[in-house]
């Protein structure tokens, strides 16, 4: 009975270390989206920056 007990809860916490995996690597994911967004963003705001050049008058 206590190795059906221990089988059991070994098996939940491989079934937990597999879910908080799976949810780190999607916090992950989703901090890369923001990033990329966020540069995409910036690098549209400097298209609309205008040049400014030494030899300008």
């Amino acid at each position: 009975m206590y190795e059906e007990l221990l089988r059991a809860r070994q098996s939940d916490l491989a079934l937990a270390t597999r879910t908080i995996e799976r949810r780190i690597e999607w916090e992950q994911l989703l901090r890369i989206d923001r990033l990329e967004r966020a540069l995409k963003v910036a690098r549209g705001r400097l298209h609309l920056q205008p040049t400014f050049s030494v030899g300008a008058k």
